[in-house]
């Protein structure tokens, strides 16, 4: 078994080159060496977007590059860990999760294929959203890939559809409906 460490620094130093004019390109040259969608095809011209594509992942692995050669102590990491850790969580506590039903197609809503959890964290200070992702509620269920735990997950969900369905009727009858959640089974 080898080090890792070993094999990084066995590898050549990154080197920076300007991007050769599309005459002056090969035309069995892959122009896209990162495989990424934003970067440009062989027909398209190399314009800013894809420079800051570009950019961003080279300085990524330069900064993976400088911290794995540095070896830094642990008690000189840790401080920044709190610190992010900190700015994260108060990010974190105004999250908004949403349980959705439909989905965007074009400037239209459509019903969604099943419904799927919708998590959105803004900066606290200025308001800019850093993270949006989806996931749909059956992935999330058999992530694990155990058939009871998935058995035990649909009954939670029954179980909370039952409560739902109280919730509605209640309050089209006009009464104070509770929104509360359902009770927690410690059996999972």
């Amino acid at each position: 078994m080898s080090d890792r460490r070993d094999e990084e620094a066995e590898q050549p130093p990154m080197v920076i080159q300007p991007e050769p004019d599309e005459d002056e390109r090969d035309e069995d040259e892959d122009a896209d060496d990162y495989d990424d969608e934003d970067l440009p095809s062989r027909d398209e011209p190399y314009g800013s977007r894809h420079f800051h594509v570009v950019t961003h992942k080279l300085i990524i692995n330069a900064v993976f590059e400088t911290l794995s050669d540095a070896k830094l102590e642990w008690d000189l990491v840790a401080p920044f860990l709190e610190s992010a850790r900190e700015i994260a969580q108060a990010d974190f506590d105004e999250a908004q999760l949403r349980l959705h039903a439909v989905r965007a197609e074009g400037e239209e809503w459509v019903e969604a294929e099943e419904a799927y959890l919708g998590i959105s964290v803004a900066d606290r200070d200025s308001g800019q959203e850093w993270l949006s992702e989806t996931y749909w509620l059956s992935e999330i269920a058999t992530a694990e890939d155990d058939p009871d735990q998935v058995r035990r997950i649909i009954m939670a969900l029954e179980r909370s559809i039952a409560k739902m369905r109280t919730w509605i009727a209640q309050k089209e009858a006009g009464g104070a409906a509770e929104a509360a959640p359902p009770a927690i089974d410690p059996a999972g």
